[in-house]
C-alpha cells in the first residue's frame, strides 16, 4: 500500500460496518462512520477524507439521491464509492451524474474493495497522469507525429489494440448507447490508471499514463498509442496488468458485466513505420490473441512475441529467485602460472531455475541490470562470497582471496564502501580475503569520482582488479592514477593468442604495460596448453580458464582447494 487513507462510511447497517472497517483498519486505513446524510456532511466539513463509501441503507434513499444530497464543494477532494444493493433503482449514469466515481456491490467483496482503495492511494501519490480518448483520425495523426522521434532514438513506440469481450451474450456492441460507451471509456481509463499505479517501474521504463492516447477503431475495439518505451517488452508487462484491472473493475450501465479483453501489440519499426500499418498489425495480433482466449496477449510478429514473453517470464521469475534460493555462487580458480597453485577464486553468480534448469548469465545478468535487481543480487553475492571464504578458512583450507565483480550500479552507489565493510564484518572475513573487480568502461565513466571511490576501498585494505581489460578505452594517464592491483586480460584476446598476430600483440602489450606499472596480470579464458605456454613466456602472473577448471559449486571448489593445485 502506498499510503494510509482516511475513509468515511455513510451507512446505517451495523453488519456492513462490522464487515468492512476491521479489514480496512488492519491495512492501516483510518475509518469513521456517519449514519445519516447530516452526520456525513458535518464530518466532511470538519476534516479531509480520501474516500466516501455511500450505502443505500441510509434513510431509505437510493444511492444517487444520497450522493446528490451532499454539497459538491465538500466532495471535491474525496473519491465517492457507491455501495449498490440488489434491486437498486440507480443506473450507472445516475450515479455518475450524482458524483460517484467508483462502484461496488453489496454484499461487498472486501478484498476487491481493498485493492481498489490501495490503488487509489498509489494514484494519489503517483505522477502517472491521465490517458485520454480521441477520434480515430486524431489517433492516426498523433501516431504519425510520434513515429519519427522514436525512429531516431533508443526508444520504442507501440500500438495496442484491445478486443473487448463480455459474458453478456445480449450486449450489442454496434448498437451501444452513448452513455454506455462513455461508461466503458471511463472504465478503461480507470483500469489503465490502476495498471500504472500497480506497476512500480512504469516511470523508470519511460512509460507514462499521460502519454497514452486511446481511440475506438471498431465498436468492440480500442487502439492505444504507447510511445517512449525503453524496452518493447514492457508494453506487454503493463498491458497484462491492465487486463487484470479491467476484469476486476468492469461495470457497464446498470448491469454488472464481466468485461475482459484480448490484447494485440505492434511495435515500430518491426511491424510497420506508418500509423495505419501499425494499427492494422495490432488488430491482426488482437485477432490471434482472441483465438487463444480471453485475457490473452499477442505480438504481431511471432518472434518478437516469443522473445518478449521469454524476457517477461524470466523477469518475473528472477524477482523471486533470490528469495526462493535459486541463485548460487560458483567459483573459478585463479592459478599461479609458475607453480599451478590456486591463489584465488572468482565468484560468479548462477541461476538454477526449478523448471528451466541453469539459466545463462548472458540472459539474466543484463535483465537484472535493466530491472534494478542487480543491486540486491550483487549485494547477496558479495555477502555470500565473504561468508564462504571465511568458512573455507575455518575448515583449515589454504587461505585464498575471492574476487567479486561489481556491476556499474553497485560501483556508483555512494554507500558501496559501507556495503563492502558490512559484508566483511558480518562474515568475519579479513579484508585480505576479498578482491573487487570492476570493468575498464566503468572506471572511465567519471575518472575523478572513480579514483576517489577506489582510494576509499583501498584504504579499507581491499584489493582491486580491472576485469575485461583491453575492451574499453582507458587513458594511460588515468590508469597510472587508479589505485589498482591487477589487470585481467579479456578472454577475447587470449582465445586466438597463438594464431592471431593482432591478439598476440595486444596480449603482449597488456602484460608489459601491467608489469611496468607493477601490477599483477591475469589472463582469462585459458583453455589450451599452447595458450598457457605463450603466456608463461611473457611472464603473465596468473591464469584462469577451463584448462584448469570451469566455475564450480562451493563444494567442488573446496575439493580443489584441498588439493592446492591442479595436476599438469
Amino acid at each position: 500500500m502506498t499510503r494510509a487513507l482516511r475513509i468515511l462510511t455513510l451507512s446505517s447497517d451495523p453488519d456492513l460496518i462490522q464487515e468492512l472497517h476491521p479489514a480496512l483498519a488492519e491495512r492501516g486505513h483510518s475509518c469513521k462512520v456517519a449514519s445519516s446524510v447530516q452526520e456525513a456532511e458535518v464530518s466532511l466539513a470538519e476534516g479531509a477524507f480520501d474516500a466516501l463509501l455511500i450505502d443505500e441503507s441510509v434513510d431509505g434513499l437510493p444511492c444517487a439521491n444520497i450522493c446528490g444530497a451532499l454539497p459538491p464543494a465538500i466532495l471535491q477532494d474525496c473519491v465517492v464509492i457507491a455501495l449498490i444493493r440488489p434491486g437498486s433503482s440507480c443506473s450507472f449514469s445516475d450515479l455518475r451524474e450524482a458524483g460517484a466515481q467508483e462502484f461496488a456491490s453489496v454484499p461487498v467483496h472486501v478484498d476487491l474493495l481493498l485493492l481498489r482503495l490501495e490503488e487509489l492511494g498509489a494514484q494519489q501519490t503517483s505522477p502517472a497522469g491521465t490517458a485520454g480518448f480521441v477520434s480515430h483520425e486524431s489517433f492516426i495523426a498523433e501516431t504519425s507525429r510520434r513515429i519519427p522521434a522514436v525512429r531516431n532514438s533508443d526508444r520504442h513506440l507501440s500500438v495496442i489494440v484491445l478486443s473487448l469481450h463480455t459474458a453478456d451474450a445480449g450486449f450489442d456492441w454496434v448498437g451501444m448507447e452513448e452513455r454506455q460507451r462513455a461508461s466503458i471509456e471511463a472504465l478503461l481509463i480507470q483500469s489503465m490508471q490502476a495498471a500504472f499505479a500497480a506497476e512500480p517501474d512504469a516511470e523508470s521504463l519511460g512509460l507514462h499514463a499521460a502519454d497514452l492516447v486511446m481511440a475506438w477503431v471498431r465498436p468492440d475495439r480500442i487502439a492505444i498509442l504507447a510511445p517512449g518505451l525503453r524496452r518493447v517488452q514492457d508494453v506487454a508487462k503493463v498491458g497484462g496488468r491492465f487486463q487484470e484491472r479491467l476484469t476486476l473493475h468492469s461495470e457497464v450501465s446498470k448491469h454488472m458485466i464481466e468485461l475482459s479483453s484480448s490484447l494485440g501489440i505492434a511495435a515500430c519499426p518491426e511491424d510497420g513505420v506508418s500509423a495505419t500499418d501499425l494499427t492494422t498489425a495490432a488488430q491482426r495480433a488482437a485477432d490471434r490473441a482472441r483465438e487463444d482466449g480471453r485475457n490473452c496477449l499477442a505480438f504481431h510478429t511471432h518472434a518478437m512475441g516469443q522473445w518478449a514473453f521469454e524476457r517477461l517470464t524470466l523477469e518475473r521469475s528472477l524477482s523471486d529467485a533470490l528469495e526462493n534460493g535459486e541463485l548460487r555462487v560458483f567459483y573459478q580458480p585463479r592459478i599461479d602460472i609458475r607453480t599451478r597453485k590456486i591463489l584465488g577464486m572468482e565468484a560468479l553468480v548462477r541461476w538454477v531455475h526449478p523448471q528451466l534448469g541453469m539459466v545463462s548469465p548472458g540472459q539474466f545478468i543484463p535483465l537484472a541490470e535493466e530491472t534494478g535487481l542487480i543491486t540486491p543480487i550483487g549485494e547477496w553475492v558479495l555477502a555470500e562470497s565473504c561468508r564462504q571464504n571465511r568458512a573455507w578458512r575455518e575448515a583449515g583450507l589454504p587461505p585464498i582471496r575471492v574476487s567479486v565483480n561489481l556491476s556499474p550500479v553497485q560501483f556508483r552507489n555512494p554507500k558501496l564502501h559501507e556495503i563492502v565493510v558490512d559484508a566483511l564484518n558480518s562474515s568475519g572475513l579479513d579484508c585480505d580475503g576479498l578482491e573487487l573487480e570492476v570493468t575498464e568502461s566503468m572506471l572511465m565513466n567519471d575518472p575523478k569520482v572513480t579514483i576517489a571511490t577506489l582510494r576509499k576501498l583501498k584504504e579499507a585494505g581491499l584489493k582491486i582488479s580491472i576485469d575485461d581489460f583491453g575492451t574499453g578505452y582507458s587513458s594511460l594517464s588515468y590508469l597510472k592514477q587508479f589505485p589498482i592491483d591487477s589487470l585481467k586480460i579479456d578472454r577475447s584476446f587470449v582465445r586466438d593468442v597463438t594464431s592471431n598476430p593482432d591478439d598476440a600483440a595486444i596480449a603482449t602489450a597488456i602484460i608489459l604495460m601491467g608489469h611496468s606499472l607493477k601490477l599483477n596480470v591475469v589472463a582469462e579464458g585459458v583453455e589450451t596448453e599452447s595458450q598457457l605456454a605463450f603466456l608463461r613466456v611473457l611472464q603473465c602472473n596468473e591464469i584462469q580458464g577451463f584448462l584448469f577448471s570451469p566455475p564450480v559449486p562451493a563444494e567442488k571448489a573446496a575439493e580443489l582447494l584441498s588439493k592446492g593445485f591442479q595436476p599438469a
